[in-house]
C-alpha cells in the first residue's frame, strides 16, 4: 500500500526533470550515466564522492529503480573512472574506443579538436525540453 502511494506520488514531481533539462541546454556537451537502485550507494554519498573530486554533476534522481546523474562530457571519462574505482557498477558505461589521460579527463577527440563539435542550439534544448515534460505529464 505505501509503495504504491509513493509511487502515485512520485508521478507528480515533474520538476526534477525539467530543470535537469535546462541544466542540459546551460552545461553543454554532457553525459547521463545510469547506476542500479541495488548498487548499495546512495545518491548522497555519490554525490559527495563526485564533488570531492572536483566533479559538478547535475539531474539525480531515480527513474525506474535506476539513479541517474549527468555531468559535462569533458568530466565523463574522469567520473566513470571515479564510479568504477569505488566498486559502482555502471549500467551504461562509456565504451572501449573512450580514452581517459592519466590525469582522468576525457581524451579530446579529433572532431574536438579540428572544432567540429557541434553544440546542442538552445532551440534544440527547448525543444527537448517541451518533450520531456510532456512524457512526464503524460500528453
Amino acid at each position: 500500500m505505501l509503495n504504491k502511494a509513493l509511487e502515485i506520488g512520485r508521478s507528480f514531481d515533474w520538476i526534477t526533470p525539467v530543470l535537469a533539462q535546462i541544466q542540459n541546454v546551460a552545461n553543454g556537451p554532457h553525459r547521463t550515466f545510469l547506476i542500479s537502485g541495488g548498487s548499495g550507494w546512495s545518491g548522497h554519498r555519490i554525490g559527495r564522492m563526485l564533488r570531492e573530486h572536483g566533479v559538478r554533476y547535475w539531474g539525480m534522481m531515480i527513474v525506474s529503480q535506476k539513479l541517474m546523474l549527468t555531468v559535462r562530457q569533458e568530466q565523463a571519462g574522469w567520473t566513470q573512472y571515479l564510479l568504477q574505482r569505488e566498486g559502482i557498477p555502471l549500467l551504461n558505461p562509456i565504451g572501449s574506443g573512450h580514452v581517459t589521460s592519466a590525469g582522468g579527463r576525457a581524451a579530446v577527440s579529433r572532431a574536438a579538436e579540428s572544432g567540429k563539435v557541434r553544440r546542442q542550439g538552445i532551440v534544440d534544448g527547448l525543444s527537448g525540453l517541451v518533450d520531456s515534460v510532456a512524457d512526464k505529464l503524460g500528453l
